[in-house]
């Protein structure tokens, strides 16, 4: 049975209630991490339609292509041979652009079908819409921008359960720092070790996991900041240029090099303060591996030169973006300064 939700459900508060076979008419979904979004879709089509319902009862929509009428109609219909169906309207802020869309799908929501569930999902929602306060009034909105921080490192250890890999804390931390915090790209990253492990025919301990994730990674920016530093001119550009003629480009390396940057410079700063090496990954959310890759970049370049390359590092973004050197020539010339 449909159930309203109290205003203000979040994220993990739809989690229990799809564990706990508790099912809405609507559900808005708004943020950017498609994976989460995915996974809502997934489950809701699992367990309310089933392989057999969900053939002739599982309709999927894309807001670029399509109005409101062919969702609503759809939504309105009767399922075929079950007792649910599910609409999925993806890129849903494209929906209302016609005069009158916006009351079809607000008098649509004011009394949804017991029978349809509908899914409206966006990056993000225009907040200023009347059907869009109504959702938010009912408890149908949920915002599934991508976790960050402890909540992204949580997520990865989830994602690596599903995946049969059981992911410790630590290894999951691992894996955010070689990959960034893009949801897509570690579930990619996920999938290939998960392939890996399955050709080996056992699951590795943390340590070869560990092992396991470095060699997967294209890029790791562990060796290309390590390769930096007083004197390092020629190894660092070495290092780059083999990067680039791998396929990488300069826009795809610079935010891995200032990440690395920023990272080693928060280190210097607590180090400076007193802080114990042993606390630093715990102080900064981060792995121990990532801790002491920071720390030996640190104790290699010293205070003066992290600050230079904090100096070259803010910079890198803004050159990128607005000037008309190639960007290659950029990071090159920022491999030189952070070495010079």
């Amino acid at each position: 049975m449909a159930q309203k939700r109290a205003k203000g459900a979040d994220f993990q508060q739809l989690r229990r209630d799809l564990a706990g076979g508790v099912v809405l008419p609507v559900y808005v979904l708004e943020g950017e991490d498609t994976i989460r979004i995915r996974g809502v879709v997934d489950y809701i089509v699992k367990h309310r339609l089933g392989e057999s319902g969900a053939a002739f009862n599982y309709h999927v929509y894309d807001g670029d292509d399509c109005g409101i009428e062919g969702p609503i109609q759809q939504a309105l219909s009767f399922p075929m041979m079950s007792p649910h169906q599910v609409v999925w309207v993806k890129r849903a802020e494209q929906l209302c652009r016609a005069v009158g869309d916006e009351e079809a799908l607000s008098t649509y929501l004011n009394r949804p079908p017991q029978e349809t569930i509908l899914i409206l999902s966006a990056d993000k929602f225009d907040g200023r819409k009347k059907w869009l306060k109504q959702v938010k009034t009912e408890g149908w909105h949920f915002d599934l921008s991508p976790p960050t921080g402890r909540d992204l490192h949580a997520w990865v250890e989830r994602a690596s359960r599903e995946r049969s890999l059981a992911m410790d804390p630590d290894t999951a931390a691992l894996l955010v720092e070689l990959v960034g915090e893009d949801c897509s790209a570690l579930g990619h990253e996920l999938d290939k070790i998960a392939a890996a492990v399955s050709d080996r025919g056992s699951m590795p301990d943390a340590d070869e996991l560990q092992q396991l994730i470095l060699s997967q990674r294209s890029v790791d920016p562990f060796e290309l900041l390590g390769s930096l530093g007083p004197g390092s001119e020629a190894r660092g550009l070495s290092v780059y240029q083999r990067y680039l003629a791998e396929g990488r480009s300069a826009f795809e390396l610079a935010p891995l090099i200032v990440w690395r940057v920023k990272q080693a410079a928060q280190v210097a700063a607590l180090l400076a303060e007193g802080v114990h090496e042993r606390q630093l990954a715990s102080v900064l959310g981060a792995s121990p591996y990532a801790i002491s890759q920071a720390v030996s970049v640190v104790r290699n370049w010293g205070p003066d030169r992290v600050e230079r390359a904090m100096e070259v590092a803010y910079r890198i973004d803004g050159q990128l973006k607005g000037s008309p050197v190639p960007p290659e020539a950029i990071l090159e010339q920022a491999i030189l300064e952070i070495c010079a």
